[in-house]
């Protein structure tokens, strides 16, 4: 007597997947498209230009103040508030004007950043100017960083976007604190609670 023999064949059901189709393409881009929708409006470009004008700010004035000790000469910070530029000069003859001789470089700000306290921000510790009473070159006020590092005066410089100046950005304020000692900023942020340091 034989054994019985049983041979399973195999028979495939249905053919195997071969990609996407179109309809569901387009349900995956449309559903993207409806999460970038909800996610972009927080990321907020104004907020992060005004973050990016301040440590500009910081950095042009330690800049200024290395330079200064190191080649012993004042060192003028120019706030270009219209062109959005801050510029130091080397004041070589210490004359605390900008002479078309002298050495300079810019430091670009961002183009919605304004200058300002922005529409309904309290003062920073009672410091209510815009921008200090400082001294001027060509109508731009500036800030003179001495051969010893140490600024002319204290003050501080506000920063906001358009939606801050307009008054619908409170958390896009920066107050930037000088030091007339060390030369060194100390940035602040506006929050509903008032100003905390950065």
């Amino acid at each position: 007597m034989q054994p019985e023999l049983n041979f399973m064949i195999y028979r495939p059901s249905a053919m195997p997947p071969r990609g996407y189709s179109l309809i569901e393409l387009l349900i995956a881009i449309a559903m993207i498209g409806i999460l970038a929708a909800i996610v972009l409006p927080r990321v907020r470009v104004e907020r992060s230009q005004v973050d990016a004008a301040a440590r500009t700010i910081g950095m042009a004035l330690l800049t200024a103040r290395s330079e200064a000790v190191a080649r012993g000469h004042n060192v003028l910070v120019v706030l270009d508030t219209g062109n959005l530029v801050v510029r130091t000069v080397w004041d070589m003859n210490n004359n605390r004007r900008v002479d078309a001789s002298e050495k300079s470089r810019p430091f670009l700000i961002g183009e919605r950043v304004k200058f300002g306290r922005g529409a309904g921000i309290p003062a920073f510790e009672g410091a209510t100017a815009q921008v200090p009473n400082l001294l001027t070159t060509g109508g731009m006020p500036m800030l003179v960083v001495q051969r010893n590092g140490a600024l002319d005066r204290a003050g501080t410089l506000y920063l906001t976007s358009g939606r801050g100046a307009a008054g619908v950005g409170d958390i896009d304020s920066r107050a930037v604190r000088l030091d007339r000692a060390t030369g060194r900023p100390t940035v602040y942020v506006f929050a509903q609670s008032g100003w905390r340091r950065q």
